[in-house]
């Protein structure tokens, strides 16, 4: 199974809705260096899995609660490494699909607890 493979199933195991791969590059007309895909998870976040060509995988995280991840950065049990976060919005850097949908998981709950 292909890396993109296991990517995919990850999501869908956390409850995402998975769009298409589709080749990024840093500028038009230059080379790709990464792919990445969309997924929505129920009404609690969206984001992107972005896929670089030498194997590192980042996780664009945006909640539809309104709050901001950099005060709550304490609070988060990620098996990812946390980027960068601002507002609503938060990259992580995973290690393997598996941690991918461990911290997808986790989000999901974290963020449907706040809901309530």
């Amino acid at each position: 199974m292909s890396i993109e493979e296991e990517i995919v199933n990850a999501l869908k195991s956390a409850g995402a809705e998975v769009g298409q791969w589709k080749e990024v590059s840093e500028r038009p007309g230059r080379a790709p260096f990464a792919k990445e895909l969309e997924y929505k998870v129920q009404d609690l976040m969206w984001g992107k899995v972005h896929l670089r060509l030498t194997g590192e995988i980042y996780v664009h995280v945006i909640s539809k609660l309104p709050f901001n991840w950099k005060d709550r950065l304490k609070e988060l049990k990620l098996s990812g490494e946390v980027v960068d976060a601002a507002g609503g919005l938060m990259w992580l850097q995973e290690q393997s699909p598996t941690d991918l949908l461990k911290d997808l998981e986790f989000l999901r709950d974290y963020l449907f607890k706040l809901k309530k």
